[in-house]
């Protein structure tokens, strides 16, 4: 009788990131956060929100949601705090990562963005490079989480 072989197990694919959603005030911010995908040149949908308010009805009426969010903590109306708090303990919205990229180095806002459930926080960097950077090692590192 033949061995019988067992299929091999496999690999979780990387995650392609597809669609994302961003929510600054700054419209300086969010030129320079769409030019960063536009020079990556990767097929990303990106819906921009101008404050927290608009986020979260974004997410709400949202056919797919989407695969991360990056968001500037001050805003006006309800702030990035108030969002991710919100988003994290939403049954349907918990799971998407969430990226706060904001001006602030305060310890106090990183260790209250982590706590609310931050997937990642980055500091705005203040060169066009340095951002670049920052954001294309935190879609490698999104990429990598198992599906």
């Amino acid at each position: 009788m033949p061995a019988t072989l067992n299929p091999p197990i496999p690999m979780n694919e990387p995650q392609l990131i597809t669609n994302i959603y961003y929510a600054d005030d700054d419209p300086d911010d969010v030129l320079l956060f769409q030019d960063v995908f536009q020079e990556i040149g990767l097929p990303i949908d990106i819906t921009i929100a101008e404050n927290g308010i608009i986020l979260l009805e974004k997410l709400r009426v949202a056919n797919q949601f989407p695969d991360v969010i990056f968001m500037d903590l001050n805003m006006p109306l309800k702030n990035g705090f108030q969002c991710l708090k919100e988003i994290k303990e939403h049954p349907e919205f918990k799971s998407i990562p969430v990226i706060i990229l904001s001006t602030s180095s305060t310890l106090d806002n990183i260790e209250k963005s982590y706590k609310l459930g931050a997937f990642q926080y980055i500091q705005k960097p203040t060169q066009y490079a340095h951002l670049k950077t920052s954001i294309q090692k935190c879609l490698a590192k999104l990429s990598s989480i198992d599906n």
